[in-house]
């Protein structure tokens, strides 16, 4: 059996989330053997994770890092070239079964520069709230986002190393959207993508993440769309009937769910 690795993982946390735990099992669940998981974290947390989990390979974050984009790059950069393949995932996201998929895509499809799957999204009890809506026309990207509409998250991504390095990484001027606005210049960059219909992560919702300030969100939002080719309103408006098309039985399933929960609701 090949034990090469040839896939670099990197989780930017600050350390103070149990939750890490469950995501590094998933990894390494289901990465296995071709998976270098790496955590990094600032000083503050940096020896009581080293202690809390001696089995992970925990780096300090430097000093002049502001952000989990800054973090993220300086990993890839350090380190990424060795690799193929790499991935990123939030301290209280965790990779589910059919990820495993997505590594089988990038082995069977040479070709292929990004994979991207669905996740279902989790509260903070990791019970299921919801599930992801997406769709394999990843053209759409920017359309769609001038809609408020993400086509897919980082989660259940996996990106070849080249793109990553062809592009510069991740742009440090964004807190909350680098990652958008990657796929967004990839997409632009005529880089090949391939869908999964399938659930491979978990994404969690909580109250305090940094995805909850909408302020700071609306403000970058505003100035990824800037960069955004459209195409027209006419454009925009096919692309969102579609997606929305695509999706239906998911907005069906919502709308069954809270059906039955209006009776409480309302109680």
């Amino acid at each position: 059996m090949n034990t090469i690795k040839d896939a670099l993982i990197v989780t930017a946390t600050l350390g103070n989330r149990d939750t890490i735990a469950r995501t590094i099992q998933s990894v390494k669940n289901i990465g296995g053997y071709r998976v270098r998981h790496i955590i990094i974290t600032p000083i503050a947390n940096f020896e009581s994770l080293k202690v809390k989990y001696p089995d992970s390979e925990i780096i300090l974050e430097p000093s002049s890092c502001r952000g989990i984009y800054q973090s993220l790059n300086y990993v890839f950069n350090k380190f990424g070239k060795k690799y193929q393949i790499l991935g990123f995932i939030n301290d209280d996201d965790y990779w589910l079964p059919e990820f495993a998929k997505c590594f089988k895509v990038m082995d069977t499809y040479t070709e292929t520069d990004v994979v991207y799957g669905k996740v279902i999204f989790v509260n903070e009890n990791n019970k299921i709230i919801g599930e992801q809506t997406s769709s394999p026309r990843f053209k759409a990207f920017g359309a769609l986002l001038t809609k408020q509409v993400i086509l897919f998250t980082q989660q259940a991504t996996l990106i070849r190393s080249e793109l990553f390095f062809k592009l510069k990484g991740f742009d440090e001027s964004y807190k909350l959207i680098a990652d958008s606005d990657f796929w967004l210049e990839a997409i632009k960059s005529n880089a090949k993508f391939h869908f999964l219909n399938l659930h491979c992560a978990a994404y969690m919702i909580q109250s305090n993440q940094l995805s909850s300030n909408k302020s700071l969100q609306k403000s970058e939002r505003e100035i990824l769309l800037q960069k955004v080719d459209s195409k027209g309103y006419v454009n925009v408006l096919y692309e969102y009937l579609l997606f929305r098309a695509y999706n239906f039985p998911i907005y069906l399933k919502r709308f069954i769910r809270l059906s039955k929960l209006k009776p409480t609701l309302t109680n």
